[in-house]
């Protein structure tokens, strides 16, 4: 139950799957449409969580989630005096989710043909979105990832993520 928790928590629309970290708690029944403000002590509990897991199992995928967590937290909730932030607002210039919302055409402008379809398949953003103006939340397609080795998921994930 832990693991599969974990597991569906990092696949899903709470984790920022391209700049990492989990978004304070999900807004719809499914856990794809998070209410987007970022909590450090969610990313401290969470960290615990995901090292535990890795330490019980030895599966490197909760390790590797772990180093996303703190990833994200040196980046953008550590002040340059080495202090940290409490927590990332979830409006971005007055803007509930800027940042976290995308439509199939935006990652088309941004990624190569090959890459944007890739993109658009992997984190599953579809044209009407499932947030407000037809925006969507990016998750992993379940279906998707299970067809693959997680290294494969994983690289192609850090390959578009680069782009």
């Amino acid at each position: 139950m832990v693991e599969n928790t974990l597991t569906q928590m990092r696949l899903g629309g709470i984790y920022d799957q391209l700049g990492f970290g989990f978004h304070r708690y999900a807004t719809d029944a499914q856990w794809l449409v998070p209410h987007f403000e970022k909590m450090l002590y969610n990313q401290a509990m969470l960290i615990m969580a995901y090292t535990e897991a890795y330490q019980v199992t030895g599966k490197v995928f909760y390790a590797g989630v772990a180093e996303e967590i703190i990833t994200y937290v040196l980046r953008d909730m550590t002040s340059a005096e080495g202090g940290f932030f409490s927590a990332e607002d979830a409006d971005s210039e007055g803007i509930e989710g800027k940042f976290y919302l995308w439509t199939p055409r935006e990652i088309q402008k941004i990624l190569d043909e090959k890459e944007a379809a890739l993109f658009i398949k992997i984190f599953n953003v579809k044209e009407g979105g499932n947030f407000e103006n037809g925006q969507a939340t990016a998750y992993v397609c379940r279906e998707f990832a299970c067809q693959l080795p997680t290294t494969s998921v994983d690289q192609m994930l850090e390959n578009l993520r680069q782009n």
